[in-house]
């Protein structure tokens, strides 16, 4: 038996166990090697299906670019310069959002777009802006008073042309009036700048000088070119001239050569130098007149030499002295003025015969005669109860002046110094009418609205009267008697006889004779010659409403058209429209009832409230007995005696043509909230019974 062939087995056992374990090995390794092979398929089968869904999203956003004009699209450049996105070739791959792009191309102004959604993956144009030519011409001499145009088109004036312009052929004018025109043909490029200088030929002129008298020195820029006459070639350009010659007057003129006017010729008219006056005046302050002119008086005086003046000598008081000279040139004249003193015959007569007093002294008794010095004096002639008559009179040798006066009454002056407005003691405020004419009141049957108490009659005026600017106010009325409502409304529901009660309460209260005679409530009478309060006559009324102060007589206050003016008075207006029986349509006055007194502007006599507001009782006794018109009334006021009275005016109860007439009247015995007054007096009294 062989010892060893066990342990061989064992070896063999040994060996092949770990063959086994390697092939095992091996298996694994390959195993794992397939596993990772696959797992590399795997990623990079997903990866490419990524990139090919990137690739698709990319390329189906992509923008095409176009660029205009056809030029610009050559060059064109695009940069992304905000947003995620991509460029290949004139097309824009947006990855997200809205990306903003910049085209750049040579001779082109850079554009930037921001490519909206609707855009992406569309063909879009963009117009790109030419580049301008930049010009800079300047002229050679330095001209500034260059215009330049640009194909015909004047662009600016100087010695320096710097505009932009399109590129392309242009024609540039260069027109400096020193100089001859010239036109430079030029091309130029898109942001091509231009910079070159351009020479001009100087305009050569003539200048022709000719002189009477001939002779004369003629200078330029103080450079002498001769003597006249005198032609010279001189370039374009502006030149002082000054022409001198013994014994005459210079002559400085600037003159002017330009290629539109190249020939120069002057002709000029030499004058002789002045002369020098001295003069010696008597009596000193008088006035100096030199060929009709006044001149200040100085020493020497300058006087034209070669021709004939006529010097004169005035002063006040004295006769005028008259002398003619003639003066050689560049001479000295002495010339002497002595005026005589100057008189004059004055006569003065007066009725009556009164003192004659001159620059306050009494000379005597009219009739007067004096010899006086030709000089403004101080005349008055004045006689005890009569108004002395003050006056300057201006005494002359050339006639007598005759003076003749009637002096007035202390009562006649007062007339002539009544005041045009005053107010009184109690606040009213009267104005002065002076009518001295004839108007007509009521109205014929064919005026619209007209009614038949409204009787033609022919009346004038001559009567100096004041009433008053407003309607009498409840504040007024107050102070006579205690009444209640505002102070500032005019005072109603008064009957006739109580407002002729306040008239002469007014009137004692200011020391003026009454008006009305009043016993109890009864009327007995007037007097016409009273200066005392009263209440305005009919025709006084109807005048100042209808012909004062206007060239012709009206219907109505504000004129003949039945249009009411805005803000004329207080009447039936769309504020009192349901209130009223009648209104007038589309005119507001702002209230529905009455009104304060002068709420509305004043017309043009100055008076408040003559149009609605309230009606206004008069001074006449109301009739309905016609009267004959062609009869001539002067200052009627109507029967003395009867219990009805004449209302007059249109009240804010008032919405038809028939009540806004001037010419309206009715008559009332008492009163009504709708009727006040207002108040009037003659300017002074005693005269009007004589007249």
């Amino acid at each position: 038996m062989n010892p060893s062939k066990p342990s061989e087995s064992v070896k063999d056992i040994n060996m092949n166990s770990e063959q086994h374990s390697k092939h095992i090995h091996t298996e694994l390794l390959r195993a794992k090697s397939s596993q990772k092979k696959l797992y590399i398929l795997v990623a990079s089968v997903l990866f490419l299906g990524a990139c090919f869904i990137l690739a698709l999203a990319i390329f189906s956003n992509g923008t095409m670019i176009k660029v205009q004009p056809r030029d610009a699209q050559d060059t064109a450049v695009f940069n992304i310069v905000d947003g995620l996105a991509t460029t290949t070739g004139h097309t824009v791959y947006s990855l997200g959002g809205n990306p903003t792009i910049e085209v750049t191309a040579t001779g082109f102004r850079p554009l930037r777009k921001t490519l909206q959604k609707s855009e992406i993956g569309h063909s879009i144009t963009l117009e790109l802006s030419e580049l301008p030519s930049q010009l800079h011409i300047k002229t050679q001499p330095n001209a500034d008073n260059t215009n330049w145009f640009i194909d015909d088109h004047m662009v600016t004036v100087g010695a320096t042309l710097k505009q932009a312009i399109l590129a392309g052929s242009h024609n540039i004018k260069i027109d400096s009036p020193y100089y001859q025109k010239k036109t430079l043909p030029l091309t130029t490029k898109r942001g091509e700048l231009v910079n070159m200088s351009v020479g001009l030929e100087a305009v050569t002129g003539q200048l022709s000088i000719n002189t009477t008298p001939t002779g004369a020195s003629v200078y330029s820029d103080g450079q002498l070119l001769g003597t006249s006459p005198l032609s010279i070639a001189k370039y374009g350009g502006k030149y002082q001239l000054k022409v001198i010659h013994t014994g005459y007057q210079d002559i400085n003129e600037e003159v002017e050569i330009t290629h539109s006017e190249t020939t120069l010729e002057r002709n000029y008219r030499l004058l002789l130098k002045d002369a020098l006056l001295e003069i010696q005046l008597s009596p000193l302050g008088g006035k100096l007149l030199l060929d009709g002119k006044s001149v200040t008086i100085k020493n020497p005086l300058n006087i034209q030499a070669g021709i004939n003046h006529s010097l004169i000598y005035l002063k006040e008081g004295y006769f005028s002295q008259q002398k003619t000279i003639l003066l050689k040139p560049a001479s000295k004249t002495n010339l002497s003025f002595h005026l005589k003193p100057e008189t004059g015959s004055m006569r003065f007569s007066s009725h009556p015969s009164s003192t004659v007093n001159v620059d306050g002294k009494d000379v005597g008794q009219t009739p007067l005669s004096l010899q006086l010095s030709a000089l403004p004096h101080s005349l008055r002639l004045h006689k005890k109860g009569y108004r002395t008559y003050s006056k300057t009179i201006h005494p002359s040798s050339k006639s007598t002046q005759q003076i003749n006066v009637t002096l007035q009454t202390e009562q006649q002056a007062r007339l002539a110094e009544a005041p045009t407005q005053l107010n009184n003691s109690v606040g009213i405020e009267l104005k002065r009418f002076t009518p001295n004419e004839a108007f007509v009141m009521g109205a014929p049957r064919s005026e619209t609205g007209q009614r038949a108490n409204e009787f033609l009659r022919t009346v004038k005026l001559t009567m100096p009267f004041y009433i008053s600017t407003h309607e009498l106010s409840r504040g007024q009325y107050g102070q006579f008697r205690q009444v209640q409502g505002a102070k500032n409304e005019p005072m109603t529901s008064l009957s006739w006889i109580e407002a002729a009660q306040y008239c002469n309460w007014l009137s004692q209260r200011e020391k003026l004779t009454p008006f009305y005679n009043i016993q109890g409530n009864q009327l007995l009478g007037s007097n016409a010659g009273s200066d005392g309060y009263r209440l305005p006559s009919e025709a006084e009324w109807e005048w100042l409403a209808r012909k004062a102060s206007k060239a012709q007589q009206s219907k109505f206050t504000w004129g003949d058209d039945t249009t009411i003016p805005a803000n004329t008075g207080n009447i039936a207006d769309e504020y009192a429209k349901g209130a009223v029986s009648h209104y007038v349509p589309n005119y507001s006055d702002g209230y529905a009832a009455i009104a304060p007194v002068g709420s509305f502007p004043a017309d043009k006599n100055g008076l408040y409230d003559l149009t609605g507001n309230v009606s206004e009782w008069v001074h006449d006794v109301y009739t309905l007995i016609p009267v004959d018109g062609r009869i001539s009334e002067i200052n009627p006021l109507g029967p003395q005696h009867g219990d009805t009275h004449t209302v007059k005016g249109s009240n804010w109860r008032s919405g038809t043509i028939t009540e806004l007439r001037a010419a309206y009247r009715e008559g009332a015995k008492d009163g009504r909230v709708d009727i006040g007054f207002r108040v009037a007096r003659y300017v002074y009294g005693g005269m009007n019974v004589q007249q």
